[in-house]
């Protein structure tokens, strides 16, 4: 099969031929139909600082975010040949602190145990072999190419539910990219609203999508008349809530000014370098609270799923180009440039 890997700590990725995986016992092997190209990849490709762990494992197939087909499974799996599916990114170990509170995204033992894209071989190749206890069933009425972005979904949602808001609320977020596009939609399934998006200068086109899906308000952060206009409908309180996904520290330092006291920051960008904030005066007296949000829980994949088969959330326009897997480079080049928000690979093309 061909696979997508990182070999050397450098940039760029290779295209070469893999072996098809065995699936160990309690695994599937699963027929690759649909691969996203999530900003870590991208991060990987570029090389940014901060992946060096992954040295150790190369050379490494990429890819994490995906839906296929089951074609092989141990005695004792609960799946067969034929079950259309989608994975979380790695196995938790169940008994840990972290694990019985159902945040196994926390759990102590996921990066031994081994993310898929990053620990172990992923699924941007023709096959990959998944623990059975990742996988969740693809209902009818899902694409695989939607079902290859329940990861992201998941992520978006869980960062939802860790935000306190009531219906008619004016929500912030920032950064159009498509976990952010993703929080739109679910911050206006619950009621939210008006909903503010904010992009930078190079977002139009993004900002444009976001108008689409639903966003109130597209503005252009830095900019006095944007400040001005979220005071503005909020009668001079701010936000009641705020989705920081861009990643940009100064965005976090923008949220946290335009969130009303009492309200709350919802952290999900991953940052270059610490976010200046003035705890005393920002957090202490306005009671202000900033919470990090981390991926999804389990179920939230099962609900993801649900609410694409009610057709109560739409991914077909984050879907920017669908590329044969060979044209893997042109993917990631686009989704680094902005070009793209979403860039599904698929092995059969």
């Amino acid at each position: 099969m061909k696979a997508v890997f990182k070999s050397s700590p450098s940039f760029g990725v290779e295209i070469r031929e893999a072996a098809i995986p065995k699936p160990l016992p309690g695994e599937v092997l699963v027929r690759v139909e649909a691969v996203g190209i999530c900003g870590s990849d991208v991060h990987i490709y570029e090389w940014t600082p901060g992946y060096d762990f992954l040295t150790r494992y190369f050379p490494l197939i990429l890819g994490h975010e995906f839906a296929g087909e089951v074609v092989e499974a141990g005695a004792g799996s609960a799946y067969r040949s034929g079950d259309k599916v989608t994975s979380e990114t790695g196995k938790t170990c169940g008994q840990c602190f972290f694990c019985k509170m159902g945040k196994g995204i926390l759990c102590l033992m996921r990066t031994s145990l081994g993310r898929i894209g990053l620990e172990r071989n992923g699924a941007m190749a023709g096959y990959v072999a998944i623990p059975d206890e990742c996988l969740h069933r693809v209902p009818p009425g899902v694409s695989l190419e939607e079902a290859a972005m329940t990861e992201p979904a998941s992520v978006a949602l869980g960062a939802v539910e860790r935000a306190r808001f009531f219906p008619g609320d004016v929500i912030l977020i920032l950064g159009p990219g498509p976990i952010g596009l993703l929080i739109l939609q679910m911050c206006k399934a619950m009621g939210a609203g008006p909903v503010l998006v904010l992009g930078a200068e190079g977002d139009h086109q993004r900002l444009k999508v976001a108008e689409e899906m639903g966003a109130d308000y597209t503005l252009i952060s830095g900019k006095k008349e944007t400040q001005d206009k979220i005071m503005d409908l909020t009668g001079g309180i701010g936000a009641g809530a705020v989705f920081e996904v861009s990643g940009s520290p100064a965005a976090g330092v923008l949220g946290l000014e335009m969130l009303r006291r009492g309200g709350e920051m919802i952290l999900v960008g991953i940052y270059p370098q610490p976010i200046p904030l003035d705890a005393t005066h920002q957090m202490v007296r306005q009671m202000k609270a900033v919470k990090g949000s981390y991926g999804g829980a389990s179920l939230d994949w099962d609900r993801v799923l649900n609410l694409v088969s009610a057709k109560k959330l739409n991914l077909i326009p984050l879907m920017s180009q669908i590329l044969p897997l060979e044209q893997a480079e042109k993917g990631f080049e686009a989704v680094r440039r902005k070009k793209a928000l979403k860039v599904i690979l698929k092995p059969s093309l």
